[in-house]
C-alpha cells in the first residue's frame, strides 16, 4: 500500500507541475509575439503598464527559470528562480490595482502549483521542508 501511495504522490506531483509549466511556457512564448495577438491581450499587458519592447526579454528570463525547473537536477533553483518572478508578477499587479482573487493571487496560485508539485516528486524538497 505504501508503494502504491508514493507513486500517486509522485505523479500528483506531476501533474501539478506539468500545469503551472504548460501555463508558464504559454505565457513566456507569447511574449515574444506581442504583435501578433489580439488586440485585448494586448490591452490587458498595457495596463501593467509594461513597454512592449522589453516582453521578449521577460519571456527570455521566465523560460529560463522554467527550463531550470523541468531539468531534475536543477529544479529545486528553477522553483527559487520562479518564486521569484512571480512576486515580480505580483508586485505589477498590485501596482496597477488589477482584481485581487483573478490577476493578483494568480502567481500565488501558480507558485502553489510549482512547490507542491515538487514536494511531491522530489524528496530533496521533503527532506529540506522537514527539517
Amino acid at each position: 500500500m505504501a508503494v502504491e501511495n508514493t507513486k500517486l504522490k509522485i505523479w500528483v506531483g506531476r501533474i501539478l507541475s506539468g500545469l503551472a509549466v504548460l501555463f508558464l511556457s504559454f505565457d513566456g512564448v507569447t511574449k515574444f509575439f506581442m504583435d501578433k495577438l489580439p488586440p485585448e491581450a494586448l490591452e490587458a499587458g498595457a495596463a501593467l503598464q509594461w513597454p512592449i519592447e522589453k516582453m521578449p526579454l521577460v519571456g527570455t528570463i521566465l523560460l529560463t527559470c522554467l527550463l531550470l525547473y523541468v531539468i531534475p537536477r536543477t529544479a529545486v533553483l528553477g522553483a527559487i528562480l520562479l518564486t521569484g518572478y512571480l512576486g515580480g508578477a505580483i508586485a505589477s499587479h498590485v501596482r496597477v490595482s488589477s482584481p485581487l482573487f483573478t490577476h493578483t493571487l494568480l502567481p500565488i496560485y501558480l507558485a502553489i502549483f510549482i512547490w507542491l508539485g515538487l514536494y511531491l516528486r522530489d524528496s530533496r524538497v521533503k527532506t529540506l521542508i522537514s527539517k
